[in-house]
């Protein structure tokens, strides 16, 4: 039970578990979930991949652990940071692989696009 309705602290060690996503070269490792469906997760890019394209609902803060990618007009590299504000649109990719600190508090929301 808690009270004064305090958030509880969220240990999770570095053995946990990369997950694969069903997007090939991406894996991630979830390390918060919001209550409004976001996360603040790290996600590792492969070489020569590419996350789909998406919306926000809410900001995202991206720092690049290590690696490179690029996300919208932003070319990215270890240290950098990242802040973007809701509704903007982007598919995050990298040539040479990457690993991100990734947050937003609500979840994303993915874009079809037609296959040629």
């Amino acid at each position: 039970m808690n009270p004064q309705n305090v958030l509880e602290s969220r240990y999770v060690p570095a053995e946990k578990e990369w997950k694969s996503l069903p997007y090939e070269g991406i894996s991630m490792k979830t390390l918060y979930k919001f209550p409004e469906g976001g996360s603040t997760v790290l996600i590792k890019m492969e070489p020569n991949s590419a996350f789909p394209l998406h919306d926000h609902p809410a900001d995202e803060e991206v720092f690049v652990l290590k690696g490179e990618c690029r996300v919208g007009k932003y070319p990215l590299k270890e240290g950098d940071y990242l802040f973007t504000s809701k509704h903007t649109i982007h598919a995050p990719f990298t040539r040479k692989g990457c690993t991100l600190l990734a947050r937003t508090r609500e979840p994303l929301t993915f874009i079809k696009t037609e296959e040629k």
